[in-house]
């Protein structure tokens, strides 16, 4: 876990070795498209980010220097090195949806510091999360209709996908084991109650620090 400060000296090193965790794995690996461009936007910050994460056969190493910053805890405004099978599966939930409107986040990585706040608060947060480890990612209703990137993650079968049927339904999809979830099963009131304390937690954080330069790729990096 990094500040700013040091994330943005260390990061193209991280990104070196972000590029060579795992091979993309694409919806069709023998037609897998020549760009992979991933349109995002933050529920908390406001923040926006659109960029070309892999290209010439391989991960950029800018774009996930960008990608873990814009997925930063807002909290403590720290960062760590997200998943390139994350942001596959984002870029492959996308196609499978077809939605012409940015991924919308809610929460992406988590501190230890953050996690254990919220789950303290919140019986819909895992103390053991894979939001700690860059692995995971809530998807708001702004980005589509929740029922179909619920079906779309659990057809894709590359992780944990979550369903959180609230007032303001989310979508949980993470690159651990194989799982599926609607969360919680009790009525719909506590199912508000718990959205309404974790939204509200999130938002508690501090007001954004800007973002690094060049939010928009589009060419290598």
């Amino acid at each position: 876990m990094t500040t700013r400060r040091t994330f943005l000296k260390s990061s193209a090193a991280a990104a070196v070795a972000t590029t060579t965790l795992v091979a993309a794995p694409a919806i069709l690996r023998a037609e897998a498209p020549y760009k992979r461009t991933l349109r995002m936007q933050s529920l908390n910050s406001g923040e926006k980010l659109t960029t070309t994460y892999w290209a010439d056969g391989e991960y950029q190493k800018g774009a996930f220097q960008r990608i873990s910053w814009f997925m930063r805890d807002l909290r403590t405004n720290t960062t760590t090195d997200m998943s390139p099978a994350l942001m596959d599966l984002l870029w492959d939930i996308d196609q499978l949806t077809s939605s012409s409107k940015p991924i919308y986040t809610m929460s992406a990585y988590r501190s230890e510091r953050t996690n254990a706040w919220l789950a303290a608060r919140s019986t819909s947060v895992d103390p053991g999360s894979f939001h700690r480890l860059g692995m995971a990612i809530d998807i708001t209703q702004e980005f589509g209709d929740p029922h179909a990137v619920y079906r779309a993650a659990r057809e894709l079968n590359r992780g944990g996908a979550g369903y959180y049927p609230t007032r303001t339904p989310y979508v949980h999809v993470d690159v651990g084991p194989v799982d599926s979830w609607v969360h919680p099963a009790i009525g719909r009131r506590d199912r508000d109650a718990e959205y309404e304390a974790q939204i509200a937690a999130e938002k508690a954080a501090d007001a954004p620090a800007e973002m690094p330069p060049e939010t928009t790729d589009s060419s290598n990096s």
